[in-house]
């Protein structure tokens, strides 16, 4: 029992200086966030933000691009184009030369 009172008036003396407390609290917390990792999940959540941000920036500049070909696509002149070039189709007043071998 004496043990207990002795533990009693140490730590009334510790409690009464508010500086001492502030430091052990503070000591606390911050074994309590590298504890339980929500410090390392802060770092690693900025880390793929950046990451996120870049693929983001990405995806815009592809959709860009999409867009320009669609609207390309959508242009006649550039469908006969294709097709003349990529299918070897003529137009209707072209004329066609055909060598033998």
């Amino acid at each position: 029992m004496n043990d207990f009172h002795q533990f009693g008036i140490r730590l009334r003396s510790f409690l009464d200086k508010p500086h001492k407390v502030l430091l052990v609290c503070a000591f606390v917390f911050i074994v309590s966030l590298f504890l339980n990792g929500a410090l390392w999940r802060v770092w690693g959540l900025r880390r793929d933000r950046v990451t996120i941000q870049e693929q983001i920036t990405a995806a815009q500049k592809q959709a860009t691009f999409l867009d320009v070909q669609i609207k390309q696509a959508k242009d006649p002149v550039f469908i006969e184009r294709q097709a003349r070039d990529k299918l070897d189709l003529v137009g209707e007043n072209d004329l066609i030369f055909v060598f033998p071998e």
